[in-house]
């Protein structure tokens, strides 16, 4: 794992002890998957048919809802994601173009220029589901 000048080898950390986005990310991604391994282990099984859950404890929305968020699904994309995290990492990201955003468009997505940039983006759009998070840097918004 990088870590920027300064920073605490092998920690992911930067040197104002806060995660960089691809360590932050794997950190969010790890605890998902973790998450969905006890919810499995719990029920005894990892696949949450809407079938098996409709009528038991949720009411059908609520049942179709959790099936489609099973424990094996999630552990499926969080293996998805954790690749993707590390594909981006290995294309070196430029994050200084997440910063770039003209004021008053935060609507408008970046539109990068070359895989570095793609990469930053990726990585950013990753991380909007965990804005919400106490280590997630307003700076990563795409």
């Amino acid at each position: 794992m990088d870590v920027e000048p300064g920073g605490i080898p092998g920690s992911g950390m930067e040197s104002d002890l806060q995660p960089n986005l691809d360590a932050f990310l794997l950190a969010r991604i790890a605890e998902d998957k973790r998450i969905a391994a006890e919810a499995a282990a719990a029920s005894g099984t990892g696949d949450w048919g809407a079938e098996r859950l409709s009528g038991q404890l949720l009411p059908e929305p609520a049942a179709e809802h959790a099936a489609r968020h099973d424990p094996d699904r999630v552990l499926a994309e969080c293996a998805a994601k954790r690749r993707l995290v590390l594909s981006c990492r290995d294309v070196r990201p430029d994050m200084a173009f997440l910063g770039t955003r003209a004021q008053g468009l935060a609507d408008f997505p970046l539109a990068p220029h070359d895989p570095h940039q793609l990469a930053a983006v990726t990585l950013a759009l990753l991380a909007l589901p965990y804005a919400g998070h106490h280590d997630y840097r307003p700076e990563w918004r795409p």
